[in-house]
């Protein structure tokens, strides 16, 4: 008996596999969705207010607020506009991709008379398996893309070390509804959706790539300069800029369609912001949102113990060694994937607030790990090639250290041994291979000075505490 679909036994289908059930027991064990305030926390609260104020409220001036203030202090942060409209902060690129999850839901609880609030265990039950679906779709895209690349045991370490090896579990878990996992999955289409565009020019794969950038930056406006990969996409020589130049000469009708869908999807945040605050372009963030363009935090960014990206997610420096043996094995690749990191690099670091926040790790760097899934895949095909069984072991040793460091280390972070902001060298080593933070540990953690920061200054966190047996 024939099947209508291929059975064939692949390392990568099981990494997927692996790295879907983690997330999903992980949101079951920490039970989130049931707290009363987790998941729709923090940022988030922004991202989502959209949608309450549209589907409960049916009020996007959020005038509702007023009537009950203190009811609503977890629920809206708005911002006032110069005229004095309160408007969401953020823009509602979010709101837009947490919306096919969410709609079912609250009129599922209308139509069977269940409180539809917004805010229920539902809502947000729907918000973490929009954040699952997202990261599985970008597995799937990224799947294919690497498997026309590399052979598949290298494809499915990279798969569950992207998962299971950095943060990207933490936020398709404990910070499900944040940015970072619906922006992997929005770059790793962007560069899925080149690749189709570039091997078939046409107005239809040129309207896709519209729609991916107007939501990439809906989603993450700093992330706009990340679009540089849609251009950029397969460039290896002189020669191929010229080709590429020439090529958008000769299609310019596809690069007039791919601006007017960037701009169409753009069109309601523009009339929500001139409607609310008055102008056609609104800043939300006011002078929250700083760059140091001539100050980078470079180092800081990639090594720091506050929340160094390649000290807490080391499995990223072989990603980076991976790069060595792209420029060797593919040029196409290997441009594009150096500038746009290299970008996001700078941007990153010269953002006032480099260390973003309270997070585990550097949550920056997961929306381009689809990206840096590529060389990472060049490290390890480089381990696997040829017939040697150890280096295959090896490499499968390599992938379980970082994953089972990682899952550790987020135990840290969950049992407070791994602070969210405050972490220095002391505390780190206090830390190191405990579960659970010991009784000096808060003494050794340094608060960030953030009125320094807004100024672009960044004095060295200094201990003063020593441990009694240090005395």
């Amino acid at each position: 008996m024939r099947f209508p679909f291929n059975l064939k036994f692949r390392y990568s289908r099981l990494a997927i596999f692996l790295a879907v059930l983690a997330i999903v027991l992980h949101d079951f064990e920490r039970g989130d969705y049931k707290e009363e305030h987790r998941i729709i926390e923090s940022d988030v609260i922004h991202y989502y207010a959209f949608l309450p104020a549209l589907l409960v409220y049916n009020d996007l001036s959020l005038g509702f607020i007023e009537t009950k203030p203190d009811d609503f202090t977890y629920k809206f942060w708005p911002v006032q506009a110069p005229r004095g409209d309160k408007v969401i902060m953020t823009t509602m690129g979010m709101s837009l991709m947490y919306a096919p999850f969410v709609i079912p839901v609250h009129y599922f609880l209308k139509l069977t008379g269940r409180p539809a609030t917004g805010f229920s265990w539902p809502y947000k039950a729907a918000l973490l398996f929009a954040s699952l679906f997202y990261t599985l779709a970008g597995l799937i895209l990224l799947r294919k893309m690497l498997l026309r690349r590399f052979p598949d045991l290298a494809v499915a370490l990279v798969l569950l070390s992207t998962v299971l090896a950095t943060n990207l579990i933490f936020y398709t878990t404990r910070q499900a509804a944040f940015t970072h996992a619906f922006s992997f999955f929005l770059i790793i289409w962007l560069a899925r959706a080149s690749e189709r565009y570039y091997s078939s020019p046409s107005a239809r794969h040129a309207a896709l790539v519209g729609f991916i950038a107007a939501l990439i930056t809906l989603v993450r406006p700093t992330n706009a300069l990340l679009l540089i990969l849609f251009p950029l996409w397969w460039i290896d020589s002189l020669k191929t800029i010229k080709e590429r130049v020439q090529l958008f000469l000769k299609n310019y009708s596809h690069i007039l369609v791919l601006i007017a869908v960037a701009v169409l999807c753009w069109v309601p945040q523009l009339v929500y912001w001139k409607q609310f605050s008055g102008q056609w372009f609104f800043n939300g963030y006011a002078d929250k949102g700083m760059f140091f363009f001539g100050n980078p935090q470079i180092f800081n960014v990639l090594f720091s113990y506050r929340k160094g990206w390649l000290l807490y997610t080391p499995v990223m420096i072989l990603a980076l060694s991976g790069f060595i043996w792209l420029w060797k094995s593919n040029r196409g690749l290997f441009w594009p994937l150096v500038v746009v990191f290299l970008i996001h690099l700078f941007l990153v670091s010269s953002w006032w607030l480099w260390w973003f926040g309270g997070s585990f790790g550097h949550r920056a760097f997961v929306d381009v790990y689809g990206l840096l899934a590529f060389p990472l895949a060049a490290f390890f095909t480089q381990l696997i090639r040829g017939r040697s069984k150890f280096l295959k072991v090896l490499a499968l040793v390599i992938a379980l250290l970082f994953a089972s460091h990682n899952i550790f280390q987020m135990y840290q972070f969950h049992s407070g041994a791994i602070h969210y902001v405050a972490n220095t060298r002391e505390s780190y080593w206090d830390s190191f291979l405990r579960l659970r933070p010991s009784p000096h540990y808060y003494h050794l953690l340094v608060n960030p000075d953030y009125d320094a920061a807004r100024e672009g200054v960044y004095p060295k966190p200094v201990v003063t505490y020593q441990k009694p047996e240090e005395k």
